[in-house]
């Protein structure tokens, strides 16, 4: 993870990327933190540029997830759902 900014290198005291977890993540995504002292109002409609890259593993790995879980649950169902329950007496 790459930023750019135009605000003075020497405002930014910390920067740093951290890998934040959040609902149905399996690894997580990653987080930029950036702190910074003395900004005044003259800095405020400065950009940030945050650029990244992604593999396609990290893209499809969420909704292949979600699918096998769906299907798991069907399937679960469908197996529990042929099961026989019936009581038979055997009278000869």
């Amino acid at each position: 993870m790459k930023y750019y900014t135009s605000i003075p290198s020497s405002s930014i005291t910390k920067a740093n990327v951290n890998i934040h977890q959040t609902f149905l993540d399996t690894i997580g995504r990653g987080a930029l933190i950036i702190k910074a002292h003395n900004i005044v109002d003259d800095f405020r409609d400065r950009e940030l540029v945050v650029s990244y890259d992604l593999p396609l593993s990290a893209i499809l790995r969420k909704p292949l997830i979600i699918f096998s879980s769906v299907l798991a649950v069907f399937v679960s169902a469908w197996v529990i759902g042929n099961v026989e329950l019936k009581f038979t007496s055997s009278k000869k």
